[in-house]
């Protein structure tokens, strides 16, 4: 190694690092892993003044400094022509500047470096601001940027740099989750939580708000000089420790990040898995080389990131309860009011998982994506969202909230690469991660908030559980909130009843529920009092990763009065395909209803009264058909000939026990009307 190389020291710019050096050749640089693939031999003894580089992803600029008399005009096609020789030995960019004037230059045609609208990059690059540590935080990620695309784009044959990729890493997540599930055994949740918690690593390291001692690089660069076991430790000890501080906690006492497995519970590093955690580092670096930063991501990764991890057999059972399909949520929101609803209007998902209704609300509406955008370094939403889950004080309950406030941070990546400093960061901890999202730990968890202030709209698919729904509201009438006792069978009449009790008057809620409780009278009279029923829409089996079990959207508005007469008529809906497998697999098929049903739904919403299907799916009633109906079941309105007709073929579903007695009931009533009938005539 060159006295230079052992000498200097290395600058961060973004999230590369830069050394200046003097007297290194290329073949010292090539044998100290600075450069990656093969050097010729007539390049060994070449001197780059310095170089910008990724460690373990190779020199991505050569940086030549000039005193300013030798890049006067007549002087500077020479100095570009020898230092391109250097330069294009190693990487495509080349950096010529005086302090004062910078060019930056294609070594292959020795042509100025071209920005997206042709002009010439006179980007400063100041290695004395550099190396003094003066250099803003703002011009270190632009120039770490120009890099970046400058790395990607030049070529031989090209001079001109096109906008940074949006990179999809889903293939990586995959491919991190089964080496760590594959390598410890532990629960694919678990092993989920440190595939998020080193994705956001990365993902901060390469927006600049990690940078230096905390960052990504410098993990990997103790890794290649130190091992991996001083790598873990200092991952453990600094970088990880300065995410919490970026992230403080909410009122929950939870953050962004909880994973367990590369540290334990206490966030001591776990030293036996220090080879493992190094090859996972190795891994996100790998990605880089090939496509580029996590600057931006691509938003299909952002809304699927979760929902990928169910694809592998795995993790079905185990994660499977937290989430509900995204193609399903999607057009929920899109069916909603979101997008026309006005400052001061509040919207809520008392029973989130890992947050999709309320991200998927923020980022399909512009009127609520924009209110999170700083002002002045301040955030200040006029529009409330809340995202509740039910937990304890057990690091176990804590996990699936933390899965929001991550999953959140993610949709929000643009806008942390354009706002990260701490300040900002903090802000976005407080006013958006932290106030929308929120762990209960309680028994009663969602059920025991009877004094929220109410919603103009709920979004939710809550748990369908019958066994100990007994017990909770026996706990619910010692809390005090008896008035959702009388009602129902299961956690879901309970959840029927929160969500109405917490609706303003004409206030909307859009909610998954099962067919068991479409079955239940004393719920279906419930809703008919206190409610005008907007729309039902069934849903195919296997909708759910973790369930066979049938589902229906429920559309409702809360009325004034109970006095108050609907008339106005039901949207209904037949869904057979939801743009996805519905086996184990769940992968893309061109197939899906949803498209079709959401936009009939918006299109019954603005003209109630006088709009006419376009579809064979959808069928609208007066609400007379559902007020004297026993059940909701709206399958059941269409003929076979005409489910034969849309391919829909009756299937097998099951149901719970609750779900049970209520068909066997109603079988033993029709049986009964038979008979009477049947001893009438004889």
């Amino acid at each position: 190694m060159s006295e230079d190389l052992v000498q200097s020291a290395t600058h961060q710019i973004g999230h590369y690092g830069y050394i200046r050096l003097g007297s290194t050749r290329l073949s010292q640089l090539k044998r100290s892993k600075y450069i990656q693939g093969k050097l010729d031999i007539a390049d060994e003894a070449r001197k780059p003044d310095g170089i910008v580089f990724l460690p373990s992803g190779g020199i991505k600029a050569v940086i030549e400094v000039k005193q300013p008399k030798e890049l006067v005009a007549k002087e500077l096609p020479s100095v570009i022509d020898h230092y391109s020789q250097i330069a294009k030995a190693v990487c495509n960019v080349l950096i010529i500047t005086d302090g004062k004037n910078s060019y930056w230059i294609n070594p292959h045609t020795k042509e100025y470096i071209k920005d997206e609208t042709g002009h010439d990059i006179s980007l400063l690059f100041d290695p004395k601001a550099i190396e003094g540590k003066t250099l803003s935080l703002e011009k270190a990620n632009k120039i770490s940027s120009l890099i970046e695309q400058a790395a990607f784009c030049i070529n031989e044959t090209n001079n001109h740099i096109t906008p940074l990729n949006v990179i999809d890493p889903s293939g990586l997540a995959r491919t991190v989750w089964q080496k760590i599930w594959i390598n410890t055994g532990k629960e694919p949740e678990k092993c989920l939580y440190n595939v998020v918690e080193i994705f956001l690593f990365k993902f901060l390291s390469d927006t600049g708000v990690l940078i230096g001692n905390y960052g990504f690089q410098r993990v990997l660069d103790l890794i290649i000089k130190d091992g991996p076991v001083d790598a873990l430790n200092h991952y453990a000890n600094i970088s990880r420790k300065k995410i919490k501080a970026l992230f403080p906690p909410g009122t929950d006492n939870t953050t962004v990040i909880n994973g367990t497995i590369f540290v334990n519970e206490q966030g001591d590093p776990n030293t036996s898995q220090a080879s493992l955690f190094a090859e996972v580092i190795q891994l996100f670096q790998n990605f880089d080389d090939k496509h580029g930063s996590m600057r931006h991501i691509n938003r299909e990764f952002k809304t699927r990131l979760y929902e990928s991890f169910l694809r592998q057999e795995a993790g079905v059972k185990s994660l499977g309860q937290y989430f509900t399909p995204r193609n399903v949520v999607q057009a929920v929101v899109k069916m909603s009011s979101a997008s026309s609803l006005k400052d001061g209007a509040r919207i809520c998902d008392p029973f989130c998982g890992v947050g999709g209704f309320v991200l998927e609300t923020i980022v399909e509406n512009k009127n609520i994506f924009n209110q999170y955008t700083p002002s002045n370094g301040k955030i200040e939403p006029k529009i409330i969202l809340k995202g509740y889950d039910k937990g304890s004080d057990e690091k176990e309950d804590e996990r699936t909230i933390i899965l929001a406030k991550a999953n959140m941070l993610i949709y929000f990546s643009d806008l942390l690469a354009q706002y990260n400093s701490e300040a900002h960061l903090k802000e976005f901890s407080e006013k958006a991660f932290n106030a929308v999202f929120e762990l209960l730990r309680s028994n009663l968890g969602t059920f025991g908030r009877h004094d929220d202030e109410p919603y103009d709209l709920i979004l939710t698919n809550p748990p369908y559980v019958t066994s100990g729904s007994a017990s909770l509201k026996n706990s619910i009438e010692f809390g005090g909130a008896n008035k959702f006792l009388p009602l129902g069978r299961g956690t879901e009449a309970l959840a029927i009843q929160w969500i109405v009790n917490n609706l303003k008057v004409d206030g909307e809620a859009l909610v998954i529920i099962p067919d068991g409780l479409l079955n239940q009278a004393s719920i279906l009279n419930y809703l008919t009092e206190n409610c005008f029923i907007r729309g039902v829409v069934a849903l195919p089996s296997r909708t759910f990763y973790s369930t066979p079990k049938k589902t229906y959207i429920l559309v409702i508005n809360k009325k004034e009065s109970k006095s108050d007469i609907q008339e106005e008529p039901v949207f209904t809906y037949l869904v057979s395909e939801i743009g996805e497998s519905r086996d184990a697999r769940r992968v893309p098929i061109k197939d899906n209803d949803l498209t079709e049903m959401e936009m009939l739904f918006r299109q019954f919403n603005a003209t109630r009264k006088t709009f006419v299907s376009s579809s064979p799916r959808c069928k609208v009633f007066d609400f007379d058909v559902f007020k004297n109906s026993k059940n909701w079941l709206i399958d059941r309105l269409w003929t076979k000939d005409e489910k034969k007709a849309l391919g829909i073929v009756d299937e097998r579903v099951e149901v719970d026990e609750a779900g049970f007695l209520a068909l066997a009931k109603e079988a033993n009533d029709e049986i009964q009307k038979f008979l009477t009938t049947y001893n009438g005539n004889s």
